[in-house]
């Protein structure tokens, strides 16, 4: 719950401490103290507290453990699940945050007090957006553990040739491309702890390898080891080599974020010794992982100013724009500001010279004119308590076509008061310089959209999706994006994927805990985008009621052949009328379906037929897509139209739901037959 305002003294006071908080930048604090002391217990050094601090070895090689993750049954039971551990006192379930929640109050306060936010973009509902296509509900809370409940889900997808592979906190799913489950929900517990040092799982990664037609399934494992599973074949049921890369030491490693690159897996997180350290990213032996040998990693620290490091994620091998180089990047949070950000070149670590440092500093404040505001607590529909929304950490990095992409969770105020907002950037490499398609702030008066991740197809068309929750909505995943012929820096309309069904509350207190990240993708085909958002759904289950939906989108211009499909969504006023008898009228209306505007011009093919077996002719659209025909003829009965084709340049003729054809009684005064759905 917001701080009350007592009085301008107080306001002042919480400013200063707000601006001291952010200008005394220690780094970010653990998930809680009690998380780290209780996972740190299950490892094999005891209580992190009680154990001195060891540096992290900064390389080796590891061993891996051989299994078929079809050979693992579904649901088996994880004694580790947060809900059982919180009942028998092991843990806490504290907000998650990356500094002390005195320091976060203060932020969140003056977020609360500042003024209206400059540049930001008003979400609209209507207009161009994404198209969407397969859609299916994915885990929720039942699913993840066997029994028990984890809060949150930290849901993360991937999208290979055939298939989709879920994650959430901590199982794993794999479906075939219409939703059809193949394996799963297997807990990861069962999966990765075939590799005895991979318990005590967390903050799950999955990826797809484009280059490599291979999959990695990975989480964080005690706080002292990232847990990878890369499979042997491109079969995401088959045979993986699971490998425990030691990353802690006498350090607690957190929030593990991960890429495919062009000789390595790249994977960037946070260390802590009860309070921050530093944050660190590893290289792993791709090749290695996937032949099942033993597999060389490095190590390289960032310093305490930097944190949460997202490397970069590669796309584009099928269209031939993968890059041509070893180079890969990292961006980096710097200074906990909400503006600054560094990112980093690590060049060919196990192929190539292995040299690392940062090529640029990127201040997202400036690019998008926006001046952030921290996250603040979430408002949601039916009184269950507010949902935190974190930080404003970065929580993607994608490669498209030479640019790297990234989103993140920032606080504005776009007329009617704070709320958290979704941010976006696409950043030239090496430079950081904000690309051609620009950077953005989107948002609206009342409405919270946080947790956001984006993609990007081979047109350099982008699609984001994200949580989007009010006082009179329940918490829902919702996509907007864009083209690349967009104006610079602006997003499309948004769209809702699923709807929520109600008033998310779990085990834990208010502010409850919603997640930390949730998965947009992009298909190897280069055209489909892939969503993993999570959503508040009637579980039957008291102790969470988080579910996470799977969706697919597309933009029709690319890989369509330069066509955007117009179909004939109206068949209006078919009638006799009686001021002029024998006078038959009807009209038919084009659309262009992803904008839903009308298309003028278009040449309305339609075989209008009257009951004495007469025909009429094509016609032209006019500025509204109306297409008229009139004909004067005697008799009763039944008139049929057909709508044999539309055409216009730049579209292709697609029937609305399949119907071409429409009867109507010719007697009746007026009648407007309109399908109300959109394709």
């Amino acid at each position: 719950m917001l701080r009350k305002m007592i009085g301008i003294g107080a306001i002042l006071a919480i400013l200063v401490a707000g601006i001291w908080a952010v200008s005394t930048y220690s780094g970010p604090a653990a998930e809680t103290t009690a998380r780290n002391q209780a996972i740190g217990m299950m490892a094999t050094g005891g209580t992190l507290s009680n154990s001195p601090i060891e540096e992290p070895p900064a390389q080796g090689i590891v061993e891996p453990v051989a299994v078929t993750l079809a050979d693992i049954p579904a649901g088996v039971y994880d004694p580790n699940n947060q809900f059982d551990r919180w009942q028998r006192g092991e843990i806490d379930m504290e907000n998650e945050s990356l500094r002390t929640e005195a320091e976060i109050a203060a932020l969140q306060d003056a977020a609360m007090n500042a003024g209206v936010s400059e540049n930001v973009q008003v979400a609209a509902l209507d207009g161009r957006a994404p198209v969407a296509g397969t859609s299916f509900d994915s885990l929720d809370i039942n699913d993840c553990c066997g029994g028990g409940a984890n809060v949150p889900p930290d849901p993360e997808m991937a999208a290979g040739p055939n298939h989709v592979i879920a994650v959430v906190n901590v199982a794993v799913e794999v479906y075939d491309k219409s939703g059809t489950s193949l394996t799963g929900p297997v807990t990861l517990a069962s999966f990765l702890g075939a590799n005895p040092t991979c318990t005590g799982v967390f903050d799950p990664n999955v990826l797809y390898d484009e280059k490599e037609d291979r999959w990695i399934i990975a989480a964080d494992a005690n706080g002292t080891h990232y847990c990878a599973a890369a499979s042997q074949t491109n079969d995401p049921l088959g045979a993986y080599n699971i490998y425990a890369f030691p990353t802690g030491g006498g350090l607690f490693f957190d929030y593990p974020h991960a890429g495919v690159g062009e000789d390595a897996i790249f994977m960037g997180a946070n260390m802590f010794s009860g309070s921050f350290v530093d944050s660190r990213v590893w290289a792993l032996d791709k090749a290695s992982m996937y032949t099942g040998a033993a597999a060389a990693f490095l190590m390289q620290n960032l310093g305490s100013s930097q944190d949460t490091p997202q490397p970069m994620n590669l796309h584009g091998w099928a269209q031939g724009t993968w890059p041509t180089d070893l180079k890969h990047y990292i961006i980096t949070e710097t200074g906990f500001n909400g503006a600054n950000h560094t990112l980093y070149e690590w060049d060919g670590p196990f192929s190539g010279p292995n040299t690392f440092g940062s090529t640029a500093s990127i201040n997202l404040n400036t690019a998008t004119g926006t001046t952030a505001l921290f996250p603040v607590t979430v408002t949601q529909s039916g009184g269950g308590g507010t949902i935190t929304a974190n930080d404003w950490r970065p929580l993607d990095f994608e490669y498209r076509n030479g640019y790297g992409w990234t989103t993140m969770t920032i606080g504005c105020n776009p007329g009617g008061g704070t709320v958290n907002c979704v941010r976006w950037a696409q950043i030239e490499l090496p430079t950081g310089a904000i690309g051609p398609e620009g950077a953005g702030v989107f948002s609206s008066t009342g409405t919270h959209r946080w947790f956001p991740d984006l993609a990007v197809n081979d047109c350099d068309d982008m699609a984001v999706g994200y949580s989007k929750s009010s006082s009179s909505m329940f918490p829902a995943v919702w996509v907007t994006g864009r083209e690349d012929a967009d104006p610079a820096g602006t997003l499309q309309s948004e769209v809702e994927m699923k709807a929520g069904e109600i008033t998310y509350t779990a085990f834990d207190g208010a502010p409850r805990r919603w997640g930390d990240y949730t998965g947009m993708t992009i298909d190897p085909d280069g055209q489909t985008f892939w969503y993993l958002g999570e959503y508040s759904k009637i579980t039957g289950n008291a102790n969470g009621r988080w579910g996470t939906y799977i969706g697919s989108f597309t933009y029709p211009d690319c890989g369509g052949g330069g066509t955007d499909t117009v179909i004939s969504r109206k068949i209006k006023s078919i009638y006799n009328h009686p001021n002029f008898p024998g006078l038959y009228l009807a009209k038919v209306q084009a659309v262009d379906p992803v904008a839903m505007l009308p298309v003028a011009g278009a040449v309305v093919d339609v075989t209008l037929t009257l009951p004495d077996g007469t025909t009429m002719p094509s016609a032209v659209a006019n500025s509204s897509g109306w297409a008229k025909y009139q004909q004067a003829t005697a008799g009763g009965g039944n008139c049929t139209i057909t709508v044999d084709n539309i055409t216009a340049p730049g579209y292709t003729f697609d029937p609305f739901q399949g119907v071409t054809t429409q009867t109507i009684s010719c007697s009746i005064l007026e009648s407007q037959l309109e399908w109300t759905e959109t394709p």
